[in-house]
């Protein structure tokens, strides 16, 4: 390998975690204002209200994933891949918050950010796995 073709091998992780990044922020963006209509406004039930949007938003999330930062094909396999990624994200971050929360003495708005990082980097990790074999 010479020093080219690492550096263009890097640059298209780099290139694909920041549209990751991005397609995080304005999914999260879709379901605070959701979460917030749905709520507010409708008064649907909380945990209700929570998991129905959390499940769509990771299908939003695949969608996208699959056809703006990764460009792979989609199918059903690599979709309940994603969604299991994200399931054990989900609960690897609750352990997280739940050891945060007692070493730390920080509300808990600071420690659920605090964990964000890590679990983003754990889904861009395991989710590039998945696309990697279903590139177009």
């Amino acid at each position: 390998m010479n020093i080219q073709s690492i550096y263009n091998k890097y640059a298209k992780n780099i290139n694909e975690f920041i549209k990751f990044s991005l397609v995080g922020v304005l999914v999260t963006i879709i379901s605070l204002v959701l979460m917030y209509i749905f709520l507010e406004f409708l008064n649907t039930p909380l945990i209700l209200t929570y998991i129905l949007l959390y499940g769509s938003t990771i299908f939003l999330s695949y969608y996208l994933n699959t056809r703006y930062t990764f460009k792979a094909k989609q199918d059903r396999q690599s979709m309940l891949k994603y969604y299991g990624i994200y399931l054990f994200t989900l609960a690897l971050g609750s352990l997280c918050i739940y050891i945060l929360r007692k070493l730390l003495p920080f509300k808990n708005w600071v420690i659920a950010f605090m964990v964000v990082p890590f679990t983003m980097f754990m889904n861009f990790i395991l989710s590039s796995l998945i696309f990697k074999k279903n590139r177009l």
